[in-house]
């Protein structure tokens, strides 16, 4: 079963509809462009000047969510936008919009992709699928409970979008396990709603296990360095973790019963036979081949090195440290190429990996689909669209903590749907400081709140990257998606704020605020 085995046009909606959609689409964007004001009062109460590049950031960005989520083109086609309209509505340079189309974060999906190519290629995917249901038993609902529990303790540690890339072919293999096992007495929407779940588990998983840790994710750090800037207060991992990790425990078994018992019932009866079916599948794939263990100890060594990857980076030889620029996508790009260079069988010719058998792996669209999403991304930072959206934290000014938390919440977490969690969280942490103060309100659980929210994007692909990844498989519709990220934004917004709002005082001493911070 191959592991990308269509293209990203997956019929969210029926062909009529995208008829209008292509037409409806220009006229919201051009619509959005006229609406928004020339001028708008930022934070500090300050008039601020909306260019015209900004508005016009604010309708192509609304263009393309109306387009990715209709399919009015092919959603790759419509990533490749930025590339003709930012430098004709002069949002963008051409070098700069197209260079976010080779990003580390593009080369980082290509590594995984190549990895999980030879993972396939040797059937190593099936044999690791066989072992996971054998450790978390033979019921499908246990298995995505397995899938979700391990994602999010390796997120925890390791890059969301490493983990993502790594569990991604698990799952894949878990799926074809459970599809033959099932065939012919069990309904394909079970079937599907198990597909579903299973993918839908590992994105969400991947992100709420990186909440739990400051070195989860990239917005948990920026937490740590703001409020040691601004407050001269330190955050050790145990302060964040008393607030992160309730959150983590709440938001990962909301996630699992929201996709496996309301959005996506899994009525599966179970693999027939349980354990005597698996132990017998693993004894028809006999021992290991040595194209098995060549890719085994490569993923291996691919995994080792982005867990342990600070620690690596920070190694000193002869005074010099020749790790300091291994990146995760260069750990990635690495193991893929190493794969196309070790042979399994030098006289016939055969490598771990070869061309034919990983360009039908690789998911080319997807890497366009976020190339798109980091150039969009970028745009609407460096075009005043962020501090647009960041401004309007003030219309929560006169609320009570409770309710303002409420608000940045959901404005947030929105938001960072079309956005870098990272950049929203770099721009929006000194609004929300300043507006806490302004009210005199302790910044310190909105802030927790803001972060939290910063990390909650479920509903769009190009929300974060374990969405992107798993909706280049092919097996997953973009209303699915919209559908589960939407109910799972608001669980989100209400644990987050509860938890920050409960759990998020008195851990730091804001007392000794830095003169200026």
């Amino acid at each position: 079963m191959p592991l990308h085995k269509s293209t990203l046009e997956i019929d969210a909606v029926s062909n009529s509809s995208k008829v209008w959609a292509f037409i409806v689409g220009p006229l919201l964007a051009i619509a959005v462009y006229f609406l928004l004001p020339d001028s708008f009062v930022s934070a500090s109460g300050e008039t601020t000047a909306f260019a015209q590049a900004g508005r016009a950031c604010a309708a192509v960005t609304t263009l393309m969510a109306f387009w990715w989520f209709t399919e009015a083109l092919p959603i790759a086609v419509t990533a490749m936008l930025p590339v003709v309209l930012f430098p004709l509505l002069e949002v963008a340079s051409p070098g700069n919009t197209m260079r976010h189309y080779a990003s580390g974060t593009i080369f980082l999906f290509l590594g995984g992709f190549l990895i999980a190519a030879g993972v396939h290629r040797w059937h190593l995917d099936r044999r690791i699928a066989l072992l996971t249901i054998s450790l978390f038993g033979t019921k499908p609902n246990r298995m995505i409970l397995g899938l979700m529990t391990s994602t999010a303790l390796i997120s925890a540690w390791v890059s969301n979008t490493a983990t993502a890339a790594m569990m991604v072919p698990i799952g894949i293999a878990v799926m074809g396990v459970v599809r033959a096992a099932e065939s012919g007495h069990a309904l394909e929407k079970d079937t599907h709603n198990f597909e579903v779940c299973v993918l839908l588990s590992i994105a969400y998983a991947a992100s709420i296990g990186g909440i739990a840790t400051l070195v989860g994710s990239p917005p948990n750090g920026l937490f740590a360095r703001f409020v040691a800037d601004s407050y001269g207060a330190s955050v050790s991992f145990l302060s964040w973790m008393k607030v992160a990790l309730p959150m983590t425990l709440l938001l990962l078994p909301a996630t699992y019963f929201m996709l496996t018992r309301v959005l996506f019932r899994v009525n599966l009866p179970g693999i027939p036979g349980g354990r005597e079916w698996v132990k017998s599948e693993l004894a028809k794939l006999g021992p290991m081949s040595r194209g098995e263990r060549i890719v085994l100890v490569v993923f291996l060594c691919a995994a080792i090195f982005w867990m342990g990857g600070p620690i690596i980076r920070s190694l000193e030889i002869g005074g010099i440290m020749p790790f300091k620029s291994f990146s995760d996508e260069a750990i990635a790009m690495t193991a893929g190429l190493v794969l196309f260079m070790i042979p399994v069988d030098a006289k016939r010719g055969i490598h771990a990996l070869d061309w034919n058998s990983a360009k039908d792996v690789v998911a080319w669209d997807v890497l366009l689909l976020f190339g798109g999403g980091l150039s969009m991304a970028d745009a609407i930072q460096k075009t005043g669209l962020a501090d647009f959206i960041g401004a309007q934290a003030n219309i929560f000014a006169g609320f009570d903590e409770l309710a303002m938390m409420f608000g940045i919440s959901t404005l947030i977490t929105f938001a960072s749907e079309v956005t870098s969690n990272t950049a929203l969280t770099a721009t929006m942490m000194p609004v929300i400081a300043a507006a806490a103060d302004s009210l005199r309100i302790d910044p310190e659980a909105p802030l927790f709140a803001m972060v939290f929210a910063a990390s909650a994007a479920f509903m769009m692909p190009v929300g974060t990257p374990p969405n992107a990844i798993v909706f280049g498989t092919g097996r997953l519709k973009i209303g699915e998606m919209v559908r589960a990220g939407f109910f799972l934004n608001i669980i989100a917004i209400i644990i987050g704020v509860l938890c920050s709002h409960f759990l998020g005082h008195g851990l730091i001493d804001l007392s000794a605020k830095v003169a200026g911070g």
